[in-house]
């Protein structure tokens, strides 16, 4: 198993930048930098070449590897953390890294406390900047064994549209939840309007191929929907080169294409399509 803390990671970024500078072999770094920070230098240098951001040319010199130039040539420290964290999961593959399908915190929840202190150094632990958002998508990717998940992107998609469509609507800026946790039933937690500050929670189904497309519903976001005094779905119809036209859409008017649970059977998702809620799609300038 790779040591992975932020103590050893910054010892690497040190030891990336030594390489860099000098034409030294590993016996060489080791005599001259007993210590790197708090930590002994064979420890660096054996995680450095274990996360094959180093190895020793045909001379016996460190050199860093393309992985390792890569992430020299990042600036800051925050994206480089981001890119050490990537790289660690695709190299180690922890069994962690398949709650990332369900959000952050599950993440930094079962991650370990050194991991999950690189998480937070990395400014990962809260936010939705979209360079916070398209690493977490990234690291659901590596959770699914993917590295790059397109359903996942068009998700996305929607539930930005809809954090626009809801503080255009109420004047304030709604919670991303399914950021953090994405079993919860919802994505986006708003309110009723301006006037009444009662909460809304909002599921969002998004669909390139506009109004031909389709969306699955979980039970347990349907058992969400009708638990909830005050819920709601927003399907988003998006298609390129045109403007995404969006479905309010309540309980009520999904429950008739639910499924319901037959002698020893039960359902656990039911796909919908959504030219069913036609009449309600309407187009969202400037979106």
């Amino acid at each position: 198993m790779i040591a992975f803390s932020p103590g050893i990671i910054q010892g690497c970024f040190d030891l990336l930048g030594i390489a860099l500078r000098n034409a030294l072999t590993f016996p060489q770094i080791r005599s001259a930098f007993g210590q790197m920070g708090s930590l002994p230098s064979e420890q660096i240098i054996e995680t450095a070449q274990a996360m094959k951001w180093l190895r020793a040319s045909e001379t016996g010199v460190a050199i860093l590897t393309p992985g390792g130039a890569r992430l020299r040539g990042l600036q800051g420290y925050e994206p480089m953390l981001r890119q050490a964290l990537l790289d660690y999961v695709d190299i180690e593959r922890p069994s962690w890294v398949q709650n990332a399908t369900f959000g952050r915190m599950k993440v930094i929840a079962f991650a370990g406390s050194k991991v999950g202190q690189v998480f937070v150094e990395a400014g990962l632990a809260d936010g939705t900047s979209d360079d916070v958002v398209s690493f977490w998508d990234a690291m659901s990717a590596r959770g699914r064994g993917l590295k790059n998940d397109r359903l996942n992107e068009i998700g996305r998609q929607g539930e930005r549209l809809t954090i626009v469509h809801e503080e255009q609507r109420t004047g304030r800026k709604p919670k991303w939840v399914a950021i953090d946790n994405n079993s919860d039933g919802y994505d986006v937690l708003s309110i009723l309007d301006m006037n009444d500050p009662r909460s809304l929670s909002i599921e969002v189904k998004s669909s390139t191929m506009g109004l031909s497309g389709t969306f699955h519903l979980t039970r347990n976001e349907w058992e969400r929907a009708i638990e909830t005094e005050n819920h709601t779905f927003h399907l988003w119809a998006i298609q390129s080169n045109q403007e995404p036209t969006l479905a309010v859409v309540s309980p009520n008017e999904v429950q008739s294409h639910v499924p319901s649970d037959k002698g020893a059977g039960s359902w656990e998702n039911v796909e919908i399509p959504f030219k069913v809620f036609q009449e309600r799609f309407i187009q969202k300038p400037g979106a």
